[in-house]
């Protein structure tokens, strides 16, 4: 892999095997990338993990504020690596990774930075996870159920099932358990990809070597899909900034052209993505800054453009 996080590896892959857990006298990890961060609403996430016993990784995708730091320092048992700049969350996710696999963890629990899980939401899924590798299920990750909090406006994630048995294509980064032997097999999330779609690609390419990604149905966790409108319930792309409207159709476009995505799957989702975008133009009233935006998303994954935002379209200098 480059410095980016970047797959560097043409050609037929074998396919991968894992493990079940280990370290079974420590309490499973967790990790998340900080950019931006905002006290009270990531204090959520640290106080449900910081434990004794727990590992916290966290990634600082550029400079972060004093009351941030200053909850950091009080952090039982914290890795904390550190970026100048906003170098995108698949680096950031790499970087963790390969700190967690140096220090000899098997397994990881992945977090967004307002993620809400229950203390016990990691060991929960390793359990599963151990209960499913005893069965012969060969495992590239294992999430919950994601559900919106009650009496919002956040829409329901629609999943992408695979089969009967609870196997999804891809799972959400967010509460997500990953196990270390997978992510070195598969290879390194996308950093190219800097923020949108990398956890797509990735699920996509760990079936390709074998490995199942897996929701457990009985283990819930709540989570904020896009941003709040007010009371209405609108479409993820009418709810997303501009930038994240960026990265999401040009990592799509990228997606298309890559031989380990079904061709089912981009058929269906370049439909979806069709009434979406036009959906955002007739939102929009077909102003000039936002079909811009669109043409050249598409131009730019089609061509493999990719890394941030290009500089004429970010918001203030800002990259995501």
């Amino acid at each position: 892999m480059d410095t980016h996080g970047n797959i560097q590896r043409p050609g037929a892959e074998p396919v991968c095997t894992t493990t079940g857990p280990s370290r079974e006298d420590k309490l499973c990890p967790a990790a998340t990338v900080f950019y931006q961060p905002v006290l009270s609403i990531c204090d959520t996430l640290l106080s449900a993990l910081d434990r004794g016993g727990r590992r916290i990784y966290i990634f600082l995708n550029g400079p972060v504020d004093s009351s941030i730091e200053q909850r950091l320092s009080h952090l039982a048992d914290a890795t904390i690596i550190r970026s100048s700049e906003n170098i995108g969350l698949g680096a950031g996710l790499n970087a963790i990774l390969e700190r967690a696999t140096s220090d000899g963890f098997s397994h990881i629990l992945l977090l967004d930075q307002d993620s809400s899980p229950t203390p016990e939401l990691p060991e929960s899924l390793l359990a599963c996870w151990a209960a499913l590798n005893a069965d012969g299920h060969p495992l590239a990750a294992i999430g919950p159920l994601l559900v919106p909090p009650l009496d919002s406006d956040y829409l329901t994630i629609r999943y992408p099932w695979r089969g009967a048995k609870s196997t999804v294509d891809f799972l959400p980064t967010s509460g997500t358990l990953i196990a270390l032997d997978a992510w070195r097999c598969v290879g390194p999330f996308r950093g190219d990809y800097f923020i949108g779609g990398i956890d797509v690609e990735w699920g996509f390419r760990a079936w390709n070597r074998g490995l199942e990604s897996v929701v457990a149905r009985d283990i819930e966790m709540v989570h904020r899909w896009g941003t709040t409108s007010e009371g209405k319930r609108l479409p993820q792309i009418l709810r997303q900034s501009d930038t994240r409207t960026y990265y999401y159709v040009r990592n799509f476009i990228d997606c298309v052209k890559l031989p380990h995505v079904p061709i089912l799957w981009k058929v269906r989702h370049g439909i979806i993505l069709a009434g979406q975008l036009a959906l955002l133009l007739v939102a929009r009233q077909f102003n000039s800054k936002t079909m811009h935006l669109l043409k050249t998303a598409v131009s730019d994954g089609w061509k493999k453009r990719l890394g941030p935002i290009p500089v004429t379209l970010q918001p203030n200098g800002a990259g995501s």
